[in-house]
């Protein structure tokens, strides 16, 4: 515990040390940038120190800790997840005016160097939460937002009898799933959670995360004309998945409160399993957060 933490200490006085070098020459005037292409390069040049940064910081927030049956989500997942929120609530909306703006036409009375600031401090917490949630999980001892080997199979069924009757059999039937026998018991995350949220979350923000990254590489390397369009394509899809991913979140937590105050507190309660459904008679198929 003590080696993690000097790890993050020093991690910490390194991240410092490199942001202070980096706003320094910005602000020098030792380069003839305008504030936009500035913030391009202190953007780029930061992002090693904040990634790193949020590693170490996850390592050392890390290890196993205490069996809680009540606590759903530690102070460090809590405060990753807040980090995480206000990270999107600066880039998304900057993200989209980025392009809506300029198929539109129109334009906000703020300077477009600003906008593009707001979204790369967004960008920078997400980066630096993405790397901290990476640490702690490879850290820690907790894996229960994950699917088991060889256990797809119980989580997909799990998930359908989660969901609406028609959906669920629809998902069911695509996918070869029984429904008629005993239903599976979810653990501390619904299947929900665990066989969609968790994973198509995984996809979206790896997906922004690299192409993001290779957007901003062409501030110090000559990225090919082709992979700078597919990754700004990417980004764009990225961002529009993220934007239903986070309209999902929102409808999945706020219909269940205990989720909102478990993020809050970390604790949970007997509410957050889902209520099993029992299925009509004639149903053969069966329709069992």
């Amino acid at each position: 515990m003590i080696v993690r933490w000097l790890v993050a200490l020093v991690a910490i006085a390194l991240a410092v040390s490199g942001a202070v070098a980096t706003l320094g020459q910005a602000g020098s005037g030792a380069q003839p940038w305008d504030e936009e292409l500035s913030d391009n390069f202190v953007f780029v040049k930061v992002i090693p120190f904040a990634l790193a940064l949020g590693l170490a910081l996850g390592i050392a927030l890390g290890g196993p800790r205490r069996a809680d049956a009540s606590r759903r989500f530690a102070p460090a997942t809590i405060a990753g997840h807040w980090l995480l929120a206000l990270g999107f609530l600066l880039a998304l909306p900057t993200g989209v005016w980025q392009y809506m703006g300029g198929i539109l036409d129109v334009s906000l009375p703020l300077p477009l160097y600003l906008i593009y600031r707001i979204h790369y401090i967004g960008a920078m917490l997400i980066l630096f939460t993405l790397a901290w949630f990476l640490g702690y999980w490879w850290a820690g001892t907790d894996r229960s937002l994950l699917v088991p080997r060889g256990q797809w199979r119980r989580h997909l069924t799990g998930l359908a009898h989660e969901l609406p009757p028609r959906l669920g059999r629809m998902i069911a039937s695509r996918l070869g799933l029984d429904l008629r026998g005993e239903r599976p018991t979810a653990g501390k995350f619904s299947f929900y959670e665990t066989a969609f949220s968790f994973p198509t979350w995984t996809f979206v923000l790896t997906l922004i995360t690299i192409t993001g990254l290779a957007k901003a590489a062409r501030y110090v390397y000559p990225v090919p004309g082709p992979l700078l369009y597919w990754a700004s394509t990417l980004h764009v899809a990225a961002m529009v998945l993220i934007l239903i991913k986070v309209l999902d979140h929102l409808r999945y937590t706020l219909a269940r409160w205990s989720l909102v105050v478990a993020m809050t507190t970390g604790r949970a309660s007997a509410s957050l399993a889902p209520a099993p459904r029992v299925a009509p008679a004639s149903a053969a198929g069966g329709d069992d957060e």
